[in-house]
């Protein structure tokens, strides 16, 4: 199961190991540029309001301030490129982007706004994980330390750390330092890759990387030992509660789009829409029976019990890999005070989906609105966000709908939903 967020995400959003093809479109509009066109631009920026506006190396731009998040496409020169009105449609163009060595220079509805590159100290590490090393970056946030700091951790995808380049921007903005690796036997990193499905054995050494990982960050100069946790997405949502079960020291989580079901239970319902390609025929009803019947596969019960740490948990009202109203039933069942579960409307991308198809995906122009809200306003109430110097507060518009305060939820689950095939 793969997320685009982040970030998303790596925001979700989840994050998607590569863009599929995009759909097609006219000999002259906007390409995807070649691969590293971003190498030299990504990270941070901040406009002269104070507006945060990140650049991924996949090719992806993002607005923390309004939830834009869209497809880069190629423009007329290197450093000049295009987004379109929706997440991957590239026309009519919605905005230029122009990058020179002082920042980044961005025209939208015929007003120019220019962005200084936020200053971020990036460091390569090589992190000790039984029989593998693994490599990752430290990305630092601005300002005198110490910092709280987080750990991203992969979702099913066979993973590299500049997949979660907008989580890395999203945190960094609320002031926490980021450690993203590069999954074992991956990239850089070195060891056996234990491959994408999810059995008990393969999320064990993935747990087992993660809590190695976390503690290295909880020894980085400049971090706060004991505020070090981890954000998951995905098949993340088993690897963070099993890695805090294994290894303590974890002080929060943060998951999204992460099943709160067995395996199995989350490949019933991801095989009903086939991969958000459609509409399921069975009604929510029949399809949250059959997969209340499943008790197939790694069931991540056990460390979700024992789940201690403050936790905010994300998910998509109309998921259709991860079955959102089960999670949640199982989730509120544990009737934990340190557990906060939210949901956006958004499908397993968190990307703005009343249906959670991928087509509706494509045509998003961003985030669902309760995405970076609800992360912000949990991080603010852990005492874990100081957020960078002249950000302004989000507005609302551009990513869809206002925040809806019945996302905060505490009771009874959601009728309906759907889920995102594959099997995580």
């Amino acid at each position: 199961m793969r997320l685009l967020t982040a970030l998303a995400a790596g925001l979700a959003v989840a994050a998607c190991a590569s863009q599929p093809p995009p759909p097609p479109v006219a000999a002259s509009a906007p390409r995807l540029p070649t691969a590293g066109a971003f190498d030299g631009w990504y990270g941070s920026y901040r406009t002269d309001a104070g507006d945060l506006l990140l650049v991924t190396r996949l090719g992806w731009f993002a607005d923390l301030g309004d939830s834009t998040y869209r497809t880069v496409y190629a423009g007329a020169s290197p450093a000049r490129f295009s987004i379109g009105p929706g997440f991957r449609v590239p026309a009519p163009v919605a905005a230029t982007l122009e990058f020179d060595p002082a920042g980044l220079t961005v025209t939208r509805a015929g007003r120019t706004a220019h962005a200084s590159r936020v200053a971020m100290q990036r460091t390569d590490v090589t992190i000790p994980a039984g029989r593998a090393t693994l490599a990752g970056t430290i990305t630092q946030a601005e300002g005198a330390g110490p910092h709280p700091g987080i750990v991203v951790v992969h979702g099913s995808e066979p993973g590299q750390r500049y997949y979660y380049d907008f989580w890395v921007g999203l945190y960094t903005s609320l002031g926490l330092t980021v450690l993203t690796y590069d999954k074992r036997g991956q990239g850089a990193s070195t060891g056996s890759y234990p491959g994408e499905y999810p059995t008990a054995e393969a999320l064990g050494i993935y747990a087992d990387d993660a809590g190695a990982a976390l503690r290295f960050l909880a020894a980085w100069p400049g971090v706060d030992p004991n505020r070090v946790g981890f954000h998951g997405g995905s098949q993340g949502g088993w690897t963070v509660p099993l890695a805090i079960a294994r290894h303590g020291q974890a002080a929060f989580a943060v998951l999204v789009s992460a099943p709160a079901v067995t395996v199995g239970q989350q490949g019933v319902w991801s095989d009903f829409s086939g991969g958000g390609a459609r509409l399921p025929a069975g009604t929510p009803a029949e399809m949250n029976a059959a997969v209340r019947a499943d008790h197939s596969g790694y069931d991540p019960a056990p460390a979700l019990a024992s789940l201690q740490v403050p936790a905010l948990w994300l998910l998509g009202r109309s998921d259709r890999t991860v079955p959102t109203e089960v999670s949640v039933e199982n989730l509120m069942a544990l009737k934990k005070p340190n557990l906060r579960v939210e949901l956006a409307t958004s499908g397993h991308a968190l990307l703005l989906n009343q249906t959670g198809l991928t087509a509706e995906d494509d045509a998003a122009p961003g985030l669902a609105p309760e995405v970076i809200a609800s992360i912000r306003a949990w991080a603010q109430a852990q005492g874990l966000s100081s957020p960078l110097r002249g950000e302004v507060p989000p507005r609302s518009g551009g990513g869809g709908a206002r925040r809806d305060p019945s996302a905060a939820f505490g009771g009874t689950p959601p009728a309906g939903g759907g889920a995102k095939p594959e099997r995580a």
